[in-house]
């Protein structure tokens, strides 16, 4: 009898190898979730990394939503990575400016005289729910890639939401324009909402979105769009420290930037539902509010009110992009810190 030749033995070895994988749920809900994301890998080996990563993640989501909490987890497009990954390819607040330029500090949001403010911590007179996406005045949300921009991104959308709510136009700005031409930020490598705004200032404006737009990487600063003053502010406030109640008053009257820690694997693997932690008030990341309201307490957690959070990692994560964020958690930070670093433009 002859003997099998070894190719038919790798053929039939291969096949074997193949069976076992079919039968491998995992390996099948993989294959859907590469398809659903467009994800490609250079080789089999990273396709095998990526697969225990995803079944280690998977693992996390499905003992979490076990838990009853008032949110839960999904294999959202953030699935394939650890949190080390995660954290290094969205988180760009902060960084030293390129010219040494200081952090904004907590002290510098002291309290201050707002419009809307009739009486300390006198919240009655505002409506019980704002939602400025359905005012119009937020653009769809955006995808910063693995740039840590989310400085620019928070405060190119509350210059967007305020210049609606000023002049009736919703117009989609240049959050590339920022990363390359803010000689005070580091572009990818990060950078403050308040100097966005200052930059924004010193350049009498912000172009569109359409004229400069977004790439993803530092790039060498397009001098000519700097004339092309699209939308201009007067300057900026710093809402209070510390204090949601002025959070409050100041999201009523418009989208308002703020800083948040969103380093944790229930940031990263969010699915819906409103966020109760945990998180900590060492913030790291730059999105939003847009809005806030509440609804009945649902799950582990006592307070059924949060603050609408727009996010910049795409409609493939979280609520088509954004988060309920719990609001009144009873820290004076605010959960995850929302409180310590807002601010918002003035026109």
């Amino acid at each position: 009898m002859a003997r099998p030749s070894l190719l038919l033995l790798l053929l039939v070895s291969a096949c074997a190898a193949l069976s076992v994988a079919d039968d491998d749920p995992m390996v099948r809900r993989f294959e859907r979730w590469m398809g659903k994301h467009g994800r490609a890998y250079t080789d089999a080996g990273e396709k095998q990394r990526r697969l225990e990563v995803y079944r280690k993640n998977v693992e996390l989501i499905e003992e979490f939503n076990s838990g009853g909490h008032s949110y839960t987890l999904t294999d959202n497009k953030f699935a394939d990575l650890t949190n080390e990954e995660f954290r290094a390819k969205v988180l760009g607040l902060g960084a030293p400016g390129r010219a040494g330029r200081r952090a904004p500090r907590t002290e510098n949001f002291a309290p201050v005289t707002m419009p809307e403010k009739e009486a300390d911590d006198d919240n009655s007179t505002l409506p019980k729910e704002v939602d400025w996406r359905k005012e119009g005045a937020v653009v769809p949300v955006k995808n910063q890639g693995g740039c840590g921009s989310c400085w620019a991104f928070a405060a190119v959308a509350a210059m967007e939401g305020l210049n609606h709510i000023k002049k009736g136009k919703l117009v989609s700005l240049s959050e590339q324009e920022l990363v390359d031409c803010d000689a005070e930020a580091v572009g990818c490598a990060g950078g403050f909402m308040s100097w966005a705004y200052e930059f924004v200032m010193d350049n009498h404006g912000l172009t569109t979105e359409a004229s400069y737009p977004y790439l993803g990487v530092n790039g060498v600063c397009q001098t000519a769009k700097l004339n092309e003053t699209t939308v201009s502010i007067a300057g900026y406030r710093n809402v209070t420290a510390n204090s949601e109640p002025d959070l409050l008053r100041a999201a009523a009257a418009q989208p308002v930037s703020v800083a948040v820690d969103a380093g944790g694997f229930v940031w990263q693997l969010y699915g819906g539902g409103v966020f109760s932690g945990p998180c900590t008030a060492q913030v790291n990341h730059g999105v939003t509010v847009v809005g806030y309201g509440e609804t009945s307490a649902t799950g582990d957690e006592a307070s059924g009110k949060y603050w609408i959070i727009k996010n910049s990692w795409g409609a493939g994560w979280g609520e088509a992009g954004y988060m309920l964020l719990q609001r009144d958690a009873g820290m004076p930070t605010g959960l995850c810190g929302v409180a310590l670093l807002a601010s918002y433009p003035l026109m």
